[in-house]
């Protein structure tokens, strides 16, 4: 099964609990400490459940508290 994320081109392939990234870059993790771990974006992690559970899912509210910060800081 493939789940494209709605933000960006990055595609989550799955089979049998496995996953492979496609495409990997989330915009929304440069300059946080995930920056090149899309498995690490929580509206990618929300999109592919209940298939298969991504990294970001267990982190989800640490994560978005570094692209909010990532975000606030660059409206400054």
């Amino acid at each position: 099964m493939q789940t494209c994320c709605p933000k960006c081109s990055t595609i989550v392939k799955s089979s049998d609990g496995h996953w492979e990234l496609i495409n990997p870059a989330c915009p929304d993790l440069v300059g946080t400490p995930w920056n090149g771990q899309t498995e690490f974006c929580p509206l990618l992690s929300e999109v592919v459940r209940p298939e298969v559970e991504l990294p970001g899912v267990a982190q989800a509210a640490a994560v978005q508290a570094a692209i909010d910060l990532v975000k606030v800081s660059f409206l400054k």
